[in-house]
């Protein structure tokens, strides 16, 4: 029924093939090949199921492998050792302004005289 569905085929549709089937292959050819068909029908269901069921085995495998390697890669610290505390960051290390005129404002810086600066001599 769903083939027929899936084909789109109504019931005059129907009628005439099963008619041009009659005529084409007699009274005695129909159930020959309304047997043929079936057969055909049944291997290729067969064999959608085998493929199905290969796809199936194959992404398990693959799965298996996923996890064994999952389980292979876990770092985990030995039975003797201590547990460590995870780093602190100091407010240095975590401040995100760079050093900048704001901060060096706040420093305070040496005052040069005029015997120290030589370029103040020349403009004097």
């Amino acid at each position: 029924m769903s083939v027929f569905l899936l084909l789109d085929v109504s019931g005059g549709e129907l009628l005439v093939v099963l008619l041009f089937v009659l005529l084409f292959f007699g009274s005695k050819g129909v159930p020959e090949v309304a047997r043929t068909m079936g057969r055909a029908l049944r291997q290729f269901r067969d064999a959608s199921a085998e493929v199905q069921r290969e796809i199936e085995k194959g992404a398990s495998d693959v799965k298996k492998g996923f996890e064994e390697q999952k389980r292979a890669f876990r770092i985990e610290p030995p039975e003797h050792a201590a547990p460590q505390k995870p780093v602190q960051q100091t407010e240095a290390a975590t401040s995100s302004e760079p050093p900048g005129p704001a901060s060096s404002a706040t420093t305070s810086r040496p005052v040069r005289t005029p015997e120290e600066d030589p370029g103040k001599e020349g403009r004097q």
